[in-house]
């Protein structure tokens, strides 16, 4: 009898364990999304600072222009300011994207690792009373 007490308990401890691991899997997958969504604000932010200095070249070309600071193609560096910005804009917007889909997938991953802790604390539990009953009947026990 004493067999099948010491195997429940220890059973027991063993889901309790899982259940744990699976708490913390599921808390890294809660941390891996809140990086990744604070991965995607800065790259928001540097697509606004993007638009910013684009903003800011714009005028300095139409001002020194309009001031006739040179003999240069006004039109032809607003076209180039416009084409760097734009590609550097639409890369921090890809990017933002990128770091939720990549938070997205590692949270998955973390949870499904979690779902796993606890089949196999549920499987290692099994096995330890299937050993505590086979002890028991070695030693012979009632059942």
């Amino acid at each position: 009898m004493a067999q099948m007490a010491m195997a429940g308990a220890s059973a027991l401890m063993q889901i309790r364990a899982a259940q744990a691991q699976k708490a913390m899997y599921g808390a890294k997958a809660a941390q891996a999304k809140i990086q990744g969504r604070a991965k995607a604000l800065e790259h928001k932010a540097q697509g606004l600072e993007v638009l910013r200095r684009l903003n800011e070249t714009l005028a300095t070309t139409t001002s020194r222009a309009s001031t006739g600071g040179g003999v240069v193609n006004t039109l032809s560096l607003e076209n180039y300011a416009m084409k760097e910005g734009t590609r550097e804009y639409y890369t921090s917007k890809d990017n933002s994207l990128l770091a939720v889909g990549q938070a997205d997938y590692q949270a998955q991953i973390y949870r499904t690792a979690g779902k796993q802790a606890m089949l196999n604390g549920y499987a290692n539990a099994m096995g330890t009373l299937g050993q505590g009953y086979a002890n028991q009947q070695q030693v012979g026990w009632p059942t």
